[in-house]
């Protein structure tokens, strides 16, 4: 072969070889692209944390932040393969045994959010070993406070595990929530009382137990749930039709903070409440400046649209004591939340003469030796399934112990 000829083809050769170097290199920046967006979409559904969300009452207006800094991002991985294989084994018979809930909708993303026929809802990815030491956590109270108090612990779901509809779930991209919390009540020890609300949420489903526009449950399923912590505990639970109650319209929640998604502003939610029966005093240690004495239930109608959860127990603060005037058998109880936690309070409170609440993500001192000092019969642990996804706040729960 001639030079000239060696020489064409040498230049040919490399230029097919750089055009497969940069048709290679093309195609790993995509893959990596791919993978780094499917990170992002795990990172905010792990940040789209409702146990975060925190509330400083004010008179008029009530402020929400998230707890941030320092906080660790979880990616998003199911509890276990057995265990939501175990799931998908009974799906069938929960089917059966509940009412359906279906949609034809449109489904919109908003990272972490999803909105469906005007209601959102939050996709949630567990991880096995932050819900496993959530449980070692709460064995460690029961174990410590053996002999001295019961520990009781209330997992709650969120609407996206109970309300959401059955035909559309494998569109989202969201954890098997129930699969979660019976991976965390297996690991807990004999000695916590368990309090399942799943059966009873699910058993009224297709009433309004989740708000449409924000993260938190109604005070309708907190009163579900409390069913379920009476038989647990094992008193009479007042019945629905007993309160008095109250409605507050207008509420606009974190789920349109977040998305100031149109269906969601048209569809104001409602805030329905229901009052103690008894006569109570309540007062209330902020983050910030003095104690101050407040209402159990409060009337929030002149609120702002993005402020009516705070209706109740003054929202989200370190320490409040609830002391029942017509109670006087000494009974007491630690109550331990975020910001579920808040509707649920008052349905307790015809219950006990006295309740101690602790928002565990701002208080600082030992649950313990809270115990032991006030001398309350029960621990009461009620943290929505968000929470136990998210390392930081499991660490902020082991920090008060």
């Amino acid at each position: 072969m001639k030079r000239k000829e060696i020489t064409i083809v040498a230049t040919v050769s490399a230029l097919i070889l750089i055009v497969l170097i940069v048709v290679a290199g093309v195609t790993i920046r995509n893959k990596a692209s791919a993978s780094r967006a499917a990170d992002k979409t795990i990172t905010e559904s792990q940040t789209g944390n409702g146990a975060s969300k925190i509330e400083i009452i004010e008179t008029e207006e009530v402020s929400e932040t998230a707890p941030t800094e320092n906080m660790e991002t979880e990616t998003t991985e199911d509890v276990t393969q057995e265990t939501e294989t175990e799931a998908v084994a009974e799906a069938t018979e929960e089917a059966e045994a509940y009412e359906e809930v279906v949609s034809d909708g449109e489904i919109v993303e908003y990272g972490p959010v999803v909105v469906l026929d005007g209601a959102a809802y939050e996709r949630v990815g567990f991880k096995e070993d932050v819900a496993l030491s959530y449980a070692e956590t709460i064995n460690e109270f029961a174990n410590d406070l053996q002999g001295v108090a019961e520990v009781y612990d209330l997992l709650i779901p969120l609407g996206s595990g109970i309300t959401f509809p059955d035909n559309r779930r494998d569109e989202i991209n969201s954890s098997d929530q129930h699969a979660t919390m019976e991976l965390i009540f297996g690991a807990l020890d004999d000695v916590v009382k368990k309090v399942d609300v799943y059966d009873a949420l699910m058993s009224h489903r297709s009433e309004y137990i989740y708000f449409r526009t924000d993260h938190h449950w109604t005070a309708r399923g907190a009163y579900y749930a409390y069913t379920k912590f009476c038989e647990a505990k094992g008193i009479e639970a007042a019945a629905l039709d007993s309160y008095e109650t109250d409605a507050f319209e207008g509420f606009l929640g974190t789920y349109y903070m977040d998305t100031k998604d149109k269906s969601l502003k048209e569809g104001k939610d409602t805030v329905e409440v229901f009052y103690p029966k008894s006569d109570t005093s309540f007062t209330v240690t902020p983050e910030e400046g003095d104690i101050f004495s407040w209402r159990v239930v409060n009337d929030v109608s002149t609120y702002k649209p993005g402020t009516k959860y705070s209706t109740f127990i003054a929202g989200d603060n370190p320490y409040s004591v609830i002391e029942n005037k017509d109670v006087t058998d000494g009974t007491s109880c630690v109550v331990v939340k975020e910001s579920f936690g808040n509707a649920f309070v008052p349905f307790l409170v015809d219950h006990y003469q006295t309740i101690y609440i602790v928002d565990y993500r701002y208080w600082e001192g030992s649950l313990e030796q809270l115990v032991k000092d006030t001398g309350a019969q029960d621990l009461i642990f009620a943290n929505n399934l968000s929470m136990v996804s998210n390392k930081y706040l499991v660490g902020q729960l082991r920090k008060v112990k």
